[in-house]
């Protein structure tokens, strides 16, 4: 909750922006990741919340919530050699109505809109970047 710090400045600043990353895992979860699922969905919680307490301060309060995205922490907790690490990365992404897992730089393209004056009248929103996971509404 790094946000308990930098309000205060932002305050003095005449607003800013807080961007979290919550997960698809907070709206809709799978087996064997309750307390993961339910971090999640509070931060999202959280985030409105925030969004209300805050916006007359000139503070915006939003968050990403990825869905399959490729990274070390994806990948720990695959299991297997590199030849079956990819090919869950494989069928994990034929599982996207898009057709692939996410990169990194999908998630930090978002963020840099959202952090943008082009988003300026967003507060109070989560934004799934999850190649249309959530849209397609399950893992299976």
């Amino acid at each position: 909750l790094m946000a308990k710090y930098a309000i205060p400045e932002m305050r003095k600043r005449g607003g800013g922006v807080i961007i979290s990353t919550a997960s698809t895992q907070g709206l809709q979860s799978q087996n064997l990741v309750p307390a993961y699922a339910a971090s999640k969905g509070g931060d999202i919680s959280l985030t409105r919340q925030m969004a209300l307490d805050y916006a007359a301060d000139g503070i915006r309060v939003l968050t990403v919530c990825p869905g399959g995205v490729d990274t070390p922490m994806w990948r720990g907790s695959s299991r297997g050699n590199d030849d079956e690490i990819q090919e869950r990365l494989k069928r994990s992404g034929q599982k996207h109505p898009i057709g692939r897992i996410g990169q990194p730089q999908d998630i930090a393209n978002v963020v840099l809109f959202l952090a943008s004056d082009q988003a300026s009248f967003m507060t109070g929103e989560y934004i799934c970047v999850d190649g249309g996971m959530m849209a397609k509404g399950s893992w299976a």
